[in-house]
């Protein structure tokens, strides 16, 4: 059982190392290369699937304002029934990550290569699931965000309000099996 619990907290020990390296910008920009392609490439497939129009795929890091754009897809169809999809494409990264660690853990865990690639690799594909602000901003553009959230508060309310966190649930009033006198 433990032997899972030290592949996560390796997991999560990965992640934290591509965050600080940030700093050392192009040793960061080769780490999370594959990241970086897995991300692109969701952009891509779901502006082909959903007619967005991809007219470039670009994997150069590229400076922009005071960050760092680490690529890019650009599209010539994006619309207010493609824009929340394809701007959010990259969470579908996170199953991946998911899947990849369950596969891991299914077989004989012992720390070695192929354990530090899965750990490098599933790091990578959930630091790339994160998606931009750029990416926010263009699914911010669609109403079917906007009604997908909307839903996703009503239902977290409803759901909330029928909660047993709200207290106690009334009990049945029970039935008095007392002897009492009639009157008269």
């Amino acid at each position: 059982m433990h032997r899972e619990w030290l592949f996560i907290a390796a997991i999560a020990a990965s992640l934290a190392i591509l965050h600080e390296l940030r700093r050392v910008f192009w040793l960061f920009s080769l780490l999370v290369l594959p990241g970086t392609f897995a991300h692109e490439t969701c952009h891509y497939l779901s502006g082909i699937l959903l007619r967005g129009g991809p007219v470039s795929f670009n994997l150069m890091p590229r400076r922009e304002g005071h960050g760092w754009v680490m690529g890019s897809v650009v599209f010539n169809r994006l619309r207010w029934y493609n824009c929340f999809f394809i701007g959010l494409a990259p969470l579908t990264l996170l199953p991946a990550a998911y899947g990849l660690a369950l596969w891991r853990l299914k077989g004989a865990l012992v720390f070695g290569w192929p354990e530090a690639l899965a750990v490098f690799l599933i790091a990578n594909l959930i630091y790339a699931s994160v998606p931009s602000w750029q990416d926010v901003r263009i699914a911010a553009r669609s109403p079917i965000g906007w009604l997908l959230l909307a839903g996703g508060i009503w239902f977290g309310w409803q759901h909330h309000q029928g909660s047993p966190a709200k207290g106690p649930a009334p009990s049945r009033p029970m039935h008095d099996t007392s002897v009492t006198q009639k009157p008269g």
